[in-house]
């Protein structure tokens, strides 16, 4: 089991847990969550109550989710841990993506 914050899912597929767990350090953190929501923000959570920057392999991905869809936007520092810290570090790929992504035209479905 890695180091980092991970979600750890029991049943009987990807799309059969029953229950969810979130696991920092090897240590799980609660004992039990119905679903996969309140394990996502466990696991949210624990990056920034224990300061714990994101896994190199996943860290632009991450901060996308922190900072366009959980609304997260620290006024200095970042999770990916590279580059300077003083003002806003955001990950250039994170940049690049929010900007392409909206100018992208959104048609809603009906």
């Amino acid at each position: 089991m890695p180091m980092t914050p991970i979600i750890i899912g029991l049943g009987n597929g990807v799309n059969q847990c029953s229950r969810y767990y979130v696991s920092v350090e090897r240590q799980l953190l609660k004992p039990e969550l119905n679903s996969f929501l309140p394990a996502f923000k466990v696991l949210f959570g624990a990056y920034f109550v224990f300061n714990l920057e994101y896994n190199s392999a996943l860290a632009a991905t991450l901060e996308y989710v922190q900072r366009d869809l959980l609304l997260i936007n620290p006024e200095s520092g970042s999770k990916t841990g590279k580059g300077p810290k003083k003002g806003v570090n955001v990950c250039p790929r994170v940049i690049t993506f929010l900007k392409r992504f909206s100018a992208f035209p959104f048609v809603p479905q009906t």
